[in-house]
């Protein structure tokens, strides 16, 4: 075979090759885009379906203790104040958070602070309200920091609250801290400020929250 001959064939290869890539690549988009298609059409059904499965929350019980879990303080200690108004505890605990950049220069509250006030302003006796040990800075931070005060071997029973789209992750975190211990702890959902699980992708604040929520899910059982 002639030079030229060998040159015209090994250029006909990667442009067969380069053909057959941007072919996959193309159905690919076309399917992601009948994905999404169906996905909009189906909104009503599918959508709310999405975030029904990231709450696992319940009816608040009877419990020892209520937890307010940090990030939530325009809704979660409204419903930690309710759950012991109602009577279901008899203390409220709140973990310390790491303090933000404003929160160090005294330009706003410490999270914790905020908490306190807003659980003490709904009725809460202060002396009702108990500051966990530890500087938290996520949710197993959290979860540590109650089997620390609990201690080993605690039968005391705790309602812990959180955001309705937070409680899967958060039961799965708890669950991997206490263990069998798990069955003590009750999670009860607070509800999302301006949007539900039933319009939450018309809101820019919701499609970051469920979106947000299922990446850390994902990334929490590839961990594990």
């Amino acid at each position: 075979m002639e030079p030229g001959q060998l040159r015209e064939k090994s250029a006909v290869v990667p442009a067969a090759t380069a053909r057959r890539r941007w072919l996959r690549w193309r159905y690919i988009l076309l399917a992601l885009c009948v994905a999404v298609l169906l996905l909009y059409a189906g909104r009503r059904s599918i959508l709310p379906s999405l975030a029904r499965f990231l709450d696992v929350s319940g009816p608040g019980q009877n419990a020892d203790y209520v937890m307010v879990l940090g990030g939530g303080s325009d809704t979660r200690p409204f419903v930690a104040a309710a759950l012991v108004k109602a009577g279901r505890a008899g203390k409220v605990l709140v973990p310390r958070s790491k303090l933000s950049t404003e929160a160090e220069d005294n330009l706003v509250p410490a999270e914790q602070e905020i908490i306190r006030q807003v659980l003490v302003a709904r009725g809460v006796a202060p002396q009702a309200i108990v500051l966990l040990p530890g500087e938290c800075g996520s949710t197993a931070d959290e979860a540590r920091a109650l089997a620390e005060f609990l201690g080993a071997g605690s039968e005391q029973t705790v309602l812990i609250v959180t955001t309705s789209y937070h409680t899967r992750r958060a039961r799965r975190i708890f669950g991997g801290v206490f263990g069998k211990s798990a069955e003590r702890l009750h999670f009860v959902a607070a509800p999302t400020d301006g949007f539900d699980e039933s319009d939450w992708w018309s809101h820019e604040l919701g499609w970051k929250a469920y979106s947000t929520e299922y990446a850390k899910l994902a990334t929490s059982l590839l961990r594990n």
